[in-house]
Formats: C-alpha cells, structure tokens, sequence
C-alpha cells in the first residue's frame, strides 16, 4: 500500500542508515557505515544491543570535509532529555559496555542541526578512532535524518 499524499518535502524523514552493525566489535572506518547528513535539521540514533557486551563503547562522529576529517559530536543527547538542558553525551560517546540498553530494548538519542557539508559516523576501534573496540555484544546504530537532502530516501553513504 502506497503512502496518503499527507507527505511533506518541507522536512523529510530519511530510511534507516546503518551507522555500526551488532557483534562487528571493531566497526568500519572505510566510510561504507558513514553516511551525508547535509542539511538535516536533526537526526535520531537508535542503538540496539541483542546481548549485552563486556567491554567497548560507540562514539558518534562528525566530517565537515566529505570524510577526511572526524571530530567527536559535541550535539549528541539522550531522546529522553531536554534539547536546552540536557545533558550531552561526553565526546560524542553513546555509552559504554554494562550501560548500553538492555537485550531487545533501543537507546534513543537526537542531534542537530547540521548546516553545511555534514557526514556521520560511529567508531569502535580502540587504535584508529575515538571510540573503544568491543570485546563481545556490540549493538547495533542506525541514523535517521529529520530534513536534509535525502529527499526521504535513503541516505548516501560516502564509499561504497
């Protein structure tokens, strides 16, 4: 069944983006996981763990430059904190292992907005990232972006 023609191209809602898949314990850093989020007005995370890992922790990065350059999110909150006075995630750092959702429960999280050239990722390798390599469980992240120039469409990932 197709959509109602209720839909709006004033803030379009992306298609799912893999961002880290669960049990990939050191993650991506070929930028097949990073995806352009240029324009969007938010994004929401979700974070899903299907066991519970032992050690490791996602970090949420930023590339203004196409995927050159990553620096921590500095926007990263909890979807069940104030967008003014809540707390942000420490350097970008969804959370570590013991502390992620529990077995099938999503951890939600929102950032933005991102005007000019954006990409994101999350890293989990403890040698070439900010983030720290799992030891058993990692969850899986997923990005939806909230406006931007998917055109609620998939989101393009920088390498393929």
């Amino acid at each position: 069944m197709t959509a109602k023609s209720i839909r709006s191209r004033s803030l379009p809602i992306s298609i799912p983006a893999v961002l880290a898949t669960g049990d990939d314990l050191d993650g991506t850093l070929d930028n097949t996981q990073a995806f352009d989020i240029t324009g969007a007005k938010r994004i929401i995370l979700l974070q899903k763990a299907d066991t519970l890992g032992t050690a490791g922790i996602d970090v949420v990065e930023i590339s203004h430059d196409e995927g050159i350059n990553w620096v921590p999110a500095t926007d990263v909150v909890p979807a069940g904190n104030n967008d003014f006075t809540g707390d942000v995630a420490a350097s970008g750092a969804l959370n570590a292992a013991g502390v992620e959702p529990p077995v099938n429960v999503h951890g939600l999280f929102k950032a933005g907005p991102y005007d000019g050239p954006t990409a994101i990722r999350v890293v989990r390798k403890t040698t070439d990232s900010n983030g720290t390599t799992w030891v058993t469980g990692s969850p899986d992240v997923w990005v939806i972006a909230i406006g931007g120039n998917h055109a609620g469409g998939a989101l393009t990932a920088l390498a393929s």
